[in-house]
């Protein structure tokens, strides 16, 4: 059980001693993450205020908030909630040396009888029998839950305490039924999904709570009560001392910025709290759930580790000056390479898989992170060995058709996975190149021209207009769905800015995904996109009307300022987009306001808040401004793709790409999986020749087959003949 997607704030101490991490949703404590960011322990702490005689006011949902950081780039968070009932002030702070959370508030009731309880429940993993709690008796009373080996204590000037379970016998339900009063109060529950509860001690003014966190429950209120003997004010300077020590954010990024820097530093941060404290380098893509309060199987949740998501990080990270988490992403990304040379879909922070297919792009992403390090000149040891090697091999091998583009719901012929593998490609040939293996550089070249010289046959209609995705790499699209996914050709330099077939593309977008919102405009990913909420505001249930992405406004405004343009103004758009809490979103409401659900046009939707590629594309578009540069561009490709006449290089034919039909004039490649030669006729098998496969070195042999002298209309046929006989399968090829 999660709550909200859509948090108001997240926070964590830097450096290793402290390993919990907060976020805040409503104003209040929704979920809490230790000791490692895979490990949700509590669900939320959340406040009531009540009075004899009227039902319980919920500051959750009934207050209005404000919220503020401690000091930019230091999250440690002050909420000021107000109701015309009472108003509450909250100061949230780890302890930057245990693993404990304090809440420093000051209660401010508008009436002498209206009285401030506390209510906390423990996260419910999906598949155990639930968690357990109790009331210490000590003065003041003690609250712990334990959920599996992790104990949670929380401490405060509780003057009565109580625990149950959730929605069933918790105080909120309590306080509605005994007439705005705590009356029933029990000392145990659990199994279950269990709470704890108190009233508080102080009618007016300021208070502390403290959560601590162990895998003992002795040790658990230890580190709650030192830390509420430390209290909130020494905490908070120190927490601020260490986040201040910490690498600061380049002053070309905040110059450029429209709100001197304020998202920018929020960014570096949250990216920074993103890594995990006991897995170095492992970057989580949110610490949310999208819709977490209808999300309840533990399946659909973002506190894992993608490949895509973990590149855009570091390379942002890289690009902000901070080269050494960059590298511990890289590190972290080579030790859980497979044995294939590719990767999950995405793991948990300590290696275990979590969903199990393939995205080419995120292969090919990790190819280009090696290279931008590289180029940077930050590379500690050479990737080319121990990573980018089989990460080029498993491309060449499984391409150019992908099991999942990068929004993961369809497969087929992507024009942004064909970007990023196709620049990946060129610069695999480049390290292999600079290990002296010409041979293997020679082919990957080969490959990336053939693909590159095919995007636009795959991947666009006769007209000229880009497709999302198509799946035939024989007959060219007649439709499907919009989508801006070829501006990451752009992107790495394969085709112009101002290319026509990018720019009547973008005509097209702009007509039907483009939405201008207050802030400035942004767009859907695809027309048909059903991820999303419902028109009504209800949450995406596996289907719903797709909402707007600021990872696309932060892609336009890249292909807006590599044509020359000026882009401060969409520079604004995404920060109009982070909200009070300085929380950029994995999407945005494009509907009319709806308070009671949370929506206001412009603002983050129920799905994550915050999302680290979010940030990752704000911060490498400021410093591709600052620079007035595109550092993503892979310069090889470039000069071989736009700088040069258009090349007609050879087809290449491979187990997992059986194509049927090949251009008149043209070469043709057969790339095998082991040592043979291919047997083929032009002439029906009436003569036939042999031609031996050359070996790549990249666990592929290729053989040449001299089709460019056939006319039109012809066919030949061919076969591969291997050390253990005869493949068994006569293949047939078609010049058009």
């Amino acid at each position: 059980m999660w709550g909200p997607g859509r948090k108001l704030a997240f926070g964590a101490a830097p450096g290793p001693k402290s390993k919990v991490w907060f976020t805040l949703a409503d104003g209040s404590l929704s979920e809490v993450l230790y000791p490692t960011l895979e490990r949700i322990v509590l669900h939320e702490l959340r406040f009531f205020a009540s009075a004899r005689g009227a039902p319980p006011v919920d500051d959750a949902s009934d207050g209005q908030h404000k919220i503020t950081w401690l000091a930019p780039g230091v999250p440690a968070f002050t909420v000021e909630s107000t109701h015309h009932e009472y108003r509450l002030t909250k100061d949230f702070v780890t302890d930057p040396d245990e693993n404990a959370l304090v809440i420093a508030g000051t209660f401010t009731p508008e009436l002498p009888d209206v009285r401030l309880y506390m209510q906390a429940s423990a996260h419910w993993t999906p598949g155990t029998e639930g968690n357990f709690s109790e009331v210490l008796d000590t003065h003041p009373p003690a609250l712990v839950m334990r959920q599996q080996d992790v104990w949670v204590c929380i401490v405060g000037p509780f003057s009565r305490a109580t625990t149950g379970y959730f929605r069933s016998s918790d105080v909120h339900v309590e306080l509605h039924d005994t007439d705005g009063q705590m009356t029933n109060l029990y000392d145990r529950a659990g199994p279950g999904n269990v709470t704890v509860g108190a009233e508080l001690g102080v009618r007016s003014g300021s208070f502390q709570l403290a959560l601590g966190f162990a895998h003992s429950r002795a040790d658990a209120e230890e580190v709650a009560r030192l830390a509420l003997q430390k209290g909130a004010g020494s905490l908070r300077t120190e927490f601020a001392r260490r986040w201040r020590a910490q690498p600061d954010l380049p002053a070309g990024l905040a110059k450029v910025s429209g709100d001197d820097g304020a998202l920018a530093r929020a960014s570096l941060t949250i990216l920074r709290c993103l890594e995990d404290k006991s897995y170095a380098g492992a970057f989580i893509a949110s610490p949310a759930a999208p819709w977490g309060e209808s999300n309840h199987d533990g399946n659909h949740v973002y506190n894992k580790v993608w490949p895509r998501d973990l590149c855009r990080i570091a390379t942002a990270l890289l690009d902000a000056g901070d080269t050494d988490a960059a590298l511990r992403a890289f590190r972290h990304l080579q030790s859980h390479q497979r044995p294939d040379g590719a990767w999950t879909q995405n793991w948990a922070v300590h290696g275990t898989p979590h969903w199990t297919s393939t995205e080419l792009d995120q292969v090919a992403l990790a190819i280009l992170l090696a290279w931008r390090l590289g180029v940077a000149g930050c590379l500690d040891h050479d990737p080319y060995p121990v990573m980018v090697r089989a990460a080029a091999q498993f491309l060449i091998r499984e391409g150019p058709l992908t099991q999942l583009d990068r929004w993961e719901d369809l497969g087929g012929l992507s024009p942004s996975t064909l970007a990023a593998c196709i620049a990946a490609l060129i610069a695999s040939a480049e390290f292999a190149g600079d290990a002296g293996e010409h041979v293997a550089a020679a082919h990957l070249r080969a490959v990336a021209d053939y693909w590159n010289d095919r995007v636009e046959t795959w991947c666009s209609t006769a007209a000229g207009q880009y497709l999302r995705l198509a799946g035939d790499p024989d007959r060219r699209p007649t439709e499907g769905a919009v989508a801006p996914e070829f501006l990451e050709l752009v992107r790495y330099g394969l085709r112009r800015p101002k290319d026509d077939r990018i720019l009547k593309s973008l005509e097209s977008v702009d007509a039907r995904l483009k939405k201008t919102l207050p802030g400035g405009p942004s767009w859907r990913r695809c027309v048909g996109d059903r991820y999303g909420e419902h028109d009504d505001g209800s949450p995406w249930d596996g289907d719903g009307t797709g909402r707007l992405w600021p990872v696309l406004t932060a892609e336009r405004v890249r292909h807006f300022f590599s044509m020359g343009l000026p882009a401060a103004e969409l520079v604004r758009t995404m920060e109009s987009f982070a909200g009070p809490g300085l929380m950029l979103s994995e999407q945005i409401w494009d509907g009319p306001d709806l308070p009671a659900r949370g929506l206001y046009t412009g603002r983050a939707n129920g799905s994550a808040a915050p999302l680290g590629w979010a940030h990752a594309e704000y911060l490498q578009l400021l410093a591709m401004v600052a620079l007035a540069g595109f550092p993503d561009i892979v310069l090889p490709a470039r000069r071989r793709y736009t700088e040069v006449p258009p090349q007609e290089p050879a087809f290449v034919w491979s187990h997992k790409h059986q194509i049927t039909k090949l251009l008149a004039g043209r070469r043709f490649k057969v790339q095998l999986p082991r040592p043979g030669s291919v047997h083929y006729s032009f002439d029906g098998w009436t003569t036939f020749e042999d031609v031996e496969a050359v070996d790549t070195t990249l666990g592929a042999w290729v053989a040449d087959v001299p089709t460019h002298r056939l006319a039109p209309g012809a066919t030949f046929a061919w076969t591969a003949h291997y050390g253990t006989g005869w493949e068994g399968i006569n293949y047939s090829v078609t010049i058009v």
